[in-house]
């Protein structure tokens, strides 16, 4: 939401929604139907989530795997949702094209996070 704050005067009326596998834009929707779009993706993270902490038998060790994973997916999405907004607002009104490499670094930045989170709850257990 910040990101989206902070660059919502760069979009064009319609920005890129969608990429196909090799990164050419194929869906396009209003920024604020876009930015729409990902909070529902990060709401149904959340739910899956909490849906997958409430099933668990085992409490400490689960919850805890379950939250560093949460934890990585929420970044390595945030990630692609910037990338992806930055990549609309430099494109001028024009097709977008998202470079394949911010798949592996999402990747990274998502196993960054999950590893400073293990880290963190480790030495709260």
């Amino acid at each position: 939401m910040i990101a989206f704050l902070l660059i919502r005067d760069s979009f064009p009326d319609k920005v890129t929604t969608h990429f196909t596998l090799d990164g050419t834009a194929d869906g396009y929707s209003s920024p604020v139907a876009a930015l729409g779009q990902y909070m529902l993706v990060f709401a149904i993270e959340a739910a899956g989530t909490m849906a997958a902490g409430f099933s668990t038998r085992s409490a400490l060790k689960s919850t805890r795997s379950l939250c560093v994973f949460s934890c990585g997916l929420a970044a390595a999405t945030a990630y692609l949702l910037i990338a992806a907004m930055l990549t609309a607002s430099g494109s001028g009104g024009h097709t977008a094209q998202l470079p394949l490499f911010h798949l592996p670094v999402a990747v990274v930045v998502g196993a960054a996070v999950g590893g400073a989170a293990w880290l963190i709850s480790r030495r709260r257990a």
